[in-house]
């Protein structure tokens, strides 16, 4: 039996869209899932942030963007509810979506433009 997992698939729509869509790197956090104690302890020594947003969008001249992945329903546990008013008061723009429409116009309330159309390659012959 699979438990199910809302969030999951919320946020793989979510990085898909925005992939697409925006002039961004989008990278996921990979903060939450259940594990051993010894594989907790090993990850909090190396740096993970408890609480941390989901997904990062990195955009041009260092506009980011940290987003926080909530099913419909879901709310922020105590530790998002300490470290996301801490993230803003350091500067950084941080928005708990739901959805795909919620996570599209946060990203362009953010100012993240449309994404580029890539360089054609050179021309080497003649």
């Amino acid at each position: 039996m699979t438990r199910r997992r809302p969030e999951h698939d919320i946020q793989v729509k979510i990085v898909n869209r925005l992939r697409g869509e925006f002039d961004a790197v989008v990278a996921a956090v990979p903060n939450g899932g259940r594990r051993g104690k010894l594989e907790a302890v090993s990850l909090l020594e190396e740096g993970v942030e408890p609480g941390h947003p989901d997904l990062i969008a990195y955009g041009r001249e260092g506009r980011t963007l940290l987003l926080e992945v909530k099913a419909p329903g879901g709310s922020l546990s105590p530790v998002q509810r300490r470290l996301i008013p801490d993230l803003r008061e350091r500067g950084f723009p941080v928005a708990v979506v739901r959805g795909v429409a919620e996570a599209v116009a946060a990203m362009r309330e953010a100012g993240f433009g449309p994404r580029r159309a890539p360089t054609p390659e050179p021309m080497t012959e003649f």
